[in-house]
């Protein structure tokens, strides 16, 4: 096949010649190429250096003393057999030149892709049609011409560059489509211009002129590769896209805290950013880029545990290492996967924690010491006084979880519903959760859904426009949704509002918004609810006088609040909190003895806070004294039933018997009654440790099932 080809003289050096012989060979024979030959492989042909490699070193003197195997060269050779068929030689066809071999593996010569492009072009041949369609399929233009600028052959592309049909380009000469002193140059001189720009009234392209030559050596004609200009200027802008993003990429990662290593999946360092960490590496950086840093002496411990386990787990692992300086680093190993999920990089942050380390031992340090200050400061936070004019106090544990739960739903603007008996304070609980919560700083605004007439409930509610009805304000008025926008809007005893405004209130649960009475524009509000009741809002969905949808729009977040009996540890603080306040307000200097705040803590407390803070300010007032005793507060005190004994002695029993049994039903009586063994003493004649002593054995009794008192 190779008979068919016009094969070039290969002229050969080794790499031991100098660059003068190489150039004297050059400027001789007019070559191109200069092929390179390994004394070590017998003299084979193992690279080539092309002309233009080599022309920006010519006018340097001490170039010419150099060897070859110092100057730029190009390994990537192809071979081809002298016998090889045609479509063997397509599949080296990329490359710049083939070299061609004979049976005995010896050199022929070699071929320029040029002369691989005019065969293929020109071939009349029936089993290179496709290889002609390929060419035509190329984004380059490809014409063939003779050595008077007669055109012989071009692919389909050109047509497009230069405008032309395929009859008009045949009439013409290259001269005349291109440029015609370039082709003069090479027909006559044989030589090869490259990158030469031709842009005139019709065409914008960079040529490629070769020459074509015979087995004799002379020129016969030329090939011209054409490459449209704006293809190659947004190529060019592409490619300085990507120096620009690359620059951008070595800005950031050199101004990051952490220092970067990039390596390939095999772990060889390939490069690394500017951001150093002093005293950790022992060798200078620089030295380790192509070389595998499992395999390091010093550091190899380190990185090749972080890269083995990178590679193993196939995700983010992190590593610390001590290094013999004293410092402390992070290294963050993350593994980087091509599309077909093979591992492709393998990305290392360093980060210097020696402070951190430091630093963490102290806050753990501090943080020990600060614990005991921290339970002291949450008391006294939960002591705080909330509102302007009260307080929340208490010393109960039911109470205390009460506020813990509050304390975690406060900092959300959920619905919150408040049920407890009347008169607990579920407002102060209301005003607790808005200043805990983020709307602190906006308006509170109380609605008693109870105390405003049915009529002017829903005016007073979502306000109304001037004129909306007869004796409305003149100016309107905006409603009690509209003046806590933003802010919080408590319902007291929302189970008394009427079943028509429930309707209402509902909708604005759900869509956030309102429409003023005589009005028609919709007013968006955004106002947390906070509502509150005495009464059992699920008995009322049963009974069909509550909505049962609003009551699940309004049960977001339940808070139930003890009755004042059963926290009777509170009742003593509270006690003595409004008689402070009484005392400031009329004037007074009232005390409350130890068997007052006894029989106050006894109480049951029916009316719960509300009747505590009535029956002391009545007190405050109506005392002549100014140490109140409990005689003084007894008439006060609503009584209840008078309790009798049930049991009947049925039979004679021995009288030691008897009396214990009636001793243990009196102490019974007596604690039920008032609670605490030093009232419950004072009232049997007996003292409290007595008292106390028996009514722990009886307690015990009733643990264990056992009967107390007289048996049926």
């Amino acid at each position: 096949m190779a008979s068919k080809w016009f094969v070039r003289k290969a002229c050969t050096v080794s790499f031991e010649s100098s660059a003068n012989d190489l150039w004297n060979i050059m400027s001789r024979f007019n070559e191109r190429y200069v092929f390179i030959t390994d004394s070590e492989q017998e003299g084979n042909i193992v690279a080539y250096i092309r002309n233009t490699d080599i022309m920006p070193s010519l006018e340097d003197p001490e170039w010419m003393k150099r060897q070859v195997g110092q100057l730029p060269f190009h390994t990537n050779v192809a071979f081809f057999q002298e016998e090889a068929d045609m479509l063997d030689l397509f599949k080296v066809f990329g490359e710049e030149v083939v070299v061609i071999q004979n049976r005995d593996g010896g050199t022929e010569g070699y071929l320029h892709r040029e002369d691989i492009l005019y065969y293929l072009l020109t071939s009349q041949s029936a089993h290179t049609d496709w290889i002609r369609s390929l060419l035509n399929s190329i984004p380059m233009g490809i014409v063939i011409a003779d050595v008077h600028g007669r055109i012989e052959n071009f692919s389909s592309e050109v047509l497009r560059m230069v405008r032309l049909t395929p009859e008009e380009l045949r009439q013409q000469r290259v001269g005349e489509v291109l440029d015609p002193d370039i082709f003069l140059k090479v027909v006559e001189n044989g030589e090869t211009i490259l990158n030469h720009i031709i842009v005139n009234d019709r065409i914008g392209v960079l040529a490629d002129f070769g020459p074509i030559r015979n087995q004799h050596g002379n020129v016969t004609g030329a090939i011209i590769v054409l490459q449209d200009l704006p293809f190659i200027e947004k190529m060019a802008m592409e490619m300085e896209y990507v120096k620009n993003l690359n620059t951008d990429l070595q800005g950031i990662l050199s101004s990051i805290y952490d220092e970067i290593l990039v390596l390939d999946e095999n772990g060889v360092l390939l490069r690394y950013s500017g951001n150093l960490i002093k005293d950790f590496w022992e060798i200078d950086k620089e030295q380790l880029i192509g070389l595998n840093l499992m395999e390091l002496e010093h550091e190899g411990t380190f990185f090749s545990a972080i890269v083995k386990m990178v590679i193993e787990r196939k995700r983010k692992v992190s590593v610390t290492q001590e290094s013999q300086s004293g410092k402390n680093v992070l290294a963050v190993g993350n593994p980087i996967f091509d599309e077909k999920g093979k591992l492709e990089r393998i990305v290392i942050a360093l980060r210097d924690i020696t402070e951190t380390v430091q630093l963490k031992e102290e806050l753990l340090h501090a943080k020990k010491m600060s614990e005991k200050y921290k339970k002291e400061l949450e008391h006294l936070r939960d002591q705080k006084q909330y509102g302007k004019n009260r307080q929340l106090i208490y010393a109960s544990d039911k109470i205390e979880k009460v506020m813990k739960y509050i304390q975690k739903i406060a900092n959300t603007s959920s619905t919150v519903l408040l049920t407890g008996e009347s008169g607990v304070g579920k407002e102060v609980f209301a005003r607790t959760i808005y200043e805990l919560g983020p709307r602190s700083s906006k308006p509170f605004v109380k609605v008693n859904c109870g105390a405003i007439p049915e009529t002017l409930l829903e005016s007073e509610l979502f306000g109304y426009e001037k004129g909306a009805f007869t004796g409305a304000n003149s100016n309107g008025k905006p409603g009690y949704f509209r003046m806590a926008h933003k802010g919080v809007l408590f319902l007291d005893e929302i189970g008394e509002m009427p079943l028509n405004l429930q309707v209402k209130l509902l909708r604005v649960l759900q869509e956030r918004e309102i429409i003023p009475i005589g009005g028609s524009e919709v007013v968006e509000v955004d106002v947390q609810i906070i509502a509150a009741t005495n009464k059992n809002l699920e008995k009322m969905v049963e009974d069909g006088t509550f909505r049962e949808d609003l009551f699940y729009r309004l049960n977001v977040i339940p808070v139930v609040i003890p009755p004042l009996r059963d926290r009777p540890e509170d009742i003593p603080l509270i006690g003595l909190h409004f008689l402070q306040t009484f005392n400031e307000k009329y004037e007074r200097t009232t005390q409350l003895s130890q068997d007052a705040l006894d029989l106050l803590e006894s109480y049951s407390w029916p009316g719960n806070v509300r009747e505590l803070q009535n029956i002391i300010e009545r007190l405050v007032v109506t005392a002549d004294e100014d140490l109140i005793e409990a005689h003084h507060i007894t008439p006060l005190l609503k009584k209840g039933k008078k309790q009798f004994l049930k049991q009947r002695l049925t039979k004679i029993m021995p009288l030691k018997e008897a009396t214990r049994a009636m001793e243990e039903q009196l102490i019974k009586m007596a604690m039920d009654e008032y609670k605490t063994t030093s009232l419950a003493a004072k009232m049997l004649g007996v003292s409290q440790s007595t008292i106390s002593r028996k009514y722990q054995e009886i307690q015990e009794k009733i643990s264990r099932g056992e009967q107390i008192g007289f048996k049926v």
